[in-house]
C-alpha cells in the first residue's frame, strides 16, 4: 500500500512538473504575441505575425508531450473519472509556468511594452459578458482539440504533424478567442504592471475553463458516437449474416 502511494505521488509530481513546462511554453508564445502586437494592436499584419509566434509554444507542448490543461480535454471522455483531478493539477502547474515566464520578462527592456499590451487585454477580457466569454472559450477548445488530434493523425509525418498543429493555433490567436491558460500570462503581466488582482479574474478564469472543456470534448464525443453507431451497425449485420447461415 505504501509503495502504491509513493508511486502515485511520484507520477503526480512528474505530471505537475510537465504542467509547469507547458505553462512556460504558453508564456513564451504569449509574450511574443504581446510584444509583436504592442507596436499596433489593430494591425492585422502584426496580429498574424503574433499569432504565428504564439504557435511556437503550443507546438513544443504537443511535440514534447507537456501537460497543458486545454490539450488534455480532448481525452477526457476516455479518462477514468478518478483521474479527472489531473485537470486541476495541470491547470495549477500551467499557472505556475505562466507566472514564471511573466516574472522573467517584466524587468527586461521589452517588459514595459509587453505589460502595456497585457493591460489592454486584461481590461478587454474582464469587460466581456458571460455569453461572449463562454462562446469564445468553447471555440478555443475546439481549435486546441483540432491541433492535438491533427498531430496524432499525422504523427508519422513530422512536417504534416507540425502544420496540423500550427494552423488551428494560428487561427484561434488571430480570432482572439479565450484560452484559459494564455489568459493567465496576460493577467500576470497586467498585475505586474500595476493592475489589481480582482475577483472578476477568478470568475472569468473559471468560465473560460468550463468553455474550454466543453469545446475540447465536442469533436471526441462526436467521433465516439460515430464509432459506436458504426460498431453497432456492423454487429447487426454480422448477427443477420450468422442467422442466414
Amino acid at each position: 500500500m505504501k509503495e502504491k502511494i509513493i508511486g502515485r505521488i511520484k507520477k503526480d509530481t512528474a505530471f505537475f512538473m510537465l504542467s509547469i513546462l507547458a505553462g512556460l511554453m504558453i508564456s513564451i508564445g504569449g509574450i511574443a504575441y504581446l510584444y509583436i502586437t504592442s507596436f499596433d494592436s489593430n494591425s492585422i499584419a502584426l496580429k498574424m505575425a503574433g499569432g504565428l509566434a504564439f504557435t511556437v509554444g503550443l507546438t513544443f507542448i504537443i511535440l514534447l508531450e507537456f501537460k497543458l490543461f486545454t490539450g488534455l480535454n480532448c481525452d477526457l471522455i476516455n479518462t477514468n473519472y478518478k483521474e479527472w483531478y489531473r485537470l486541476v493539477v495541470s491547470f495549477l502547474g500551467n499557472c505556475v509556468g505562466c507566472w514564471f515566464g511573466a516574472l522573467l520578462i517584466f524587468k527586461t527592456p521589452i517588459g514595459s511594452a509587453v505589460m502595456a499590451r497585457a493591460i489592454e487585454l486584461y481590461e478587454s477580457k474582464l469587460a466581456l459578458n458571460f455569453g461572449v466569454t463562454i462562446a469564445s472559450s468553447i471555440l478555443c477548445g475546439i481549435f486546441i482539440t483540432m491541433a492535438v488530434l491533427g498531430y496524432r493523425a499525422c504523427k508519422d509525418n513530422k512536417m504534416a504533424a507540425i502544420f496540423a498543429i500550427i494552423f488551428p493555433i494560428f487561427i484561434f490567436v488571430i480570432l482572439g478567442v479565450e484560452h484559459s491558460v494564455a489568459n493567465q500570462v496576460y493577467f500576470a503581466l497586467a498585475i505586474l504592471g500595476g493592475k489589481p488582482f480582482v475577483g472578476q479574474i477568478v470568475l472569468s478564469t473559471f468560465t473560460v475553463m468550463i468553455g474550454n472543456i466543453i469545446g475540447g470534448i465536442i469533436i471526441p464525443v462526436v467521433l465516439w458516437a460515430k464509432n459506436k453507431l458504426i460498431s453497432k451497425d456492423n454487429d447487426n449485420k454480422n448477427a443477420e449474416s450468422d442467422k442466414n447461415n
